[in-house]
């Protein structure tokens, strides 16, 4: 057999064990047949000492919220037969995740995009100890008051997302909103909001049976609170969101 078609053949066993490896973790994670593991990695997206210090003072409970939240979610449509949610902090990564691409309608570059965060993903976090688990690269920002960061990404296959963050304390709380947000798209979920970030009537209404305005509470993959028709909020946590019924049936439960 000549080199090039050993080579072919390497690569061909590559492929087909990475399309195996994604088929996996798609079953199992996104079916809920086993715990669902997540691990957040920091990153500073300023490469300045305050956010460092930041990163540095984050801890582990900052982010149990998320996995209560999904439990207790969970039960209006599962009961309470879903598996444990692991919320995990990792180490910083020092390499901020390649920047996404200008335009977002564009599937070529779409797709090299999600090739390059999963090339970033595989140099960047523990092979065989991220099988089946999603991996959410956050990076922090001072940012500006009043200024929304650059948009945060999941990827529907790859269990892996990029989240933008605020590095201000007052800010965990919807950090937490977002970090959960980009959870449940790389678990299958879709966006439930309009070209104008308005919610979309019913699929992203916390309480589409009641009456449309004023909504008291944000689904989660529209990620605000409909208050008038064009006036939408920011919730200010977890505990102003639900997940809806399309979200629950997009994410299996």
């Amino acid at each position: 057999m000549s080199f090039r078609a050993i080579r072919i053949l390497f690569l061909l066993t590559l492929l087909a064990a990475v399309a195996g490896m994604t088929y996996w973790e798609s079953m199992v994670v996104r079916n809920w047949l086993r715990p669902l593991e997540v691990t957040i990695y920091p990153v500073n997206g300023d490469d300045t000492a305050e956010v460092g210090e930041y990163i540095a003072a984050l801890k582990q409970d900052h982010f149990q919220e998320i996995g209560r939240f999904i439990a207790g979610q969970s039960e209006r449509y599962r009961g309470k037969d879903l598996p444990p949610v692991s919320i995990r902090l990792a180490r910083e990564i020092r390499t901020p995740p390649p920047f996404p691409p200008q335009d977002r309608h564009s599937g070529f570059s779409a797709i090299l995009w999600s090739l390059k965060l999963r090339h970033y993903a595989f140099d960047h976090t523990p092979f065989w100890d991220s099988l089946g688990t999603v991996r959410l690269f956050v990076v922090y920002h001072q940012g500006e008051d009043g200024k929304p960061l650059q948009h945060s990404l999941g990827l529907h296959k790859g269990l892996v997302g990029v989240v933008h963050a605020f590095a201000q304390a007052k800010q965990n709380a919807q950090n937490n909103v977002v970090i959960t947000h980009e959870l449940f798209h790389a678990l299958g979920a879709s966006d439930k909001y309009d070209a104008a970030n308005q919610p979309l009537y019913p699929e992203g209404f916390g309480d589409p049976d009641g009456p449309r305005y004023p909504q008291h509470v944000a689904e989660i993959m529209a990620g605000r609170i409909a208050v008038a028709p064009e006036v939408a909020r920011i919730p200010a946590g977890l505990e102003a969101c639900v997940v809806g019924y399309k979200t629950a049936w997009e994410i299996n439960w």
